[in-house]
């Protein structure tokens, strides 16, 4: 872990999309990745030499709320929760809405930046209510099913992308914390690779995750790097 995060760092990519999977939510024992220990021996190791390292939490966990406190502790910049785990028996949009807006005022109490991640199959329209509350600073369109690495690209991820962007700055929308890069980020997960690339950034999107594309690119990480910029 050390290794390939100090590649990036020696990119100039100070900006880390951890993902932190219980195997519960996605009920998978596949899907148990990291915990906040991890996300405490990242900013241990790195931030003396490396300041500017942002720490994203993306959580695909069972009952979120309980992770807030550990992973602010652990230094956590930004906790990334998954819409779907707001929705609880008949998916009451508005139940949802009102467990979303109370987790996202936890984690911007606790001092980090809060965003949320919808699935493919999830509409965009689900969420506007909670950007509209300027609660979080970035939306995570994901293009594949959550879990698992090396998937192909969904590309109903594309008007999704496009809808979000002319929601956003037809009404300018803001986050609520600070006054340097306000706008609500649209971050893309899932399936990046240099054609894909293209496609998300044309649609509007301002931020890429990749990891298959990156570390396990023929020519080398530096190499994959060049072509995903």
């Amino acid at each position: 872990m050390k290794g390939e995060v100090q590649k990036c760092l020696d990119v100039g990519l100070p900006w880390l999309h951890v993902d932190v999977f219980d195997g519960v939510f996605i009920d998978s024992p596949n899907a148990l990745t990291f915990g906040p220990q991890m996300i405490d021996s990242l900013r241990r190791r790195f931030t003396d030499r490396h300041p500017e390292l942002t720490l994203d939490v993306h959580l695909c966990v069972d009952r979120p709320e309980r992770y807030a406190q550990p992973l602010a502790d652990a230094g956590a910049t930004r906790l990334i929760f998954q819409w779907e785990a707001m929705t609880v028996g008949d998916g009451d949009e508005g139940a949802a809405l009102i467990s979303a807006v109370a987790f996202a005022r936890t984690v911007t109490s606790l001092g980090m930046k809060c965003g949320v991640s919808i699935n493919p199959e999830t509409p965009v329209a689900s969420i506007l209510p909670l950007l509209d509350s300027g609660l979080v600073d970035l939306v995570d369109i994901l293009a594949v099913e959550p879990g698992f690495g090396g998937q192909e690209f969904n590309e109903v991820a594309i008007p999704k992308i496009a809808m979000l962007r002319r929601y956003r700055d037809e009404k300018k929308l803001q986050s609520g914390g600070g006054t340097e890069d306000v706008y609500i980020k649209i971050l893309v997960d899932g399936g990046i690779n240099r054609g894909t690339s293209l496609l998300v950034k044309s649609a509007g999107a301002d931020i890429l995750v990749a990891g298959t594309a990156l570390f396990r690119h023929p020519m080398g990480f530096k190499e994959a790097v060049k072509e995903l910029l």
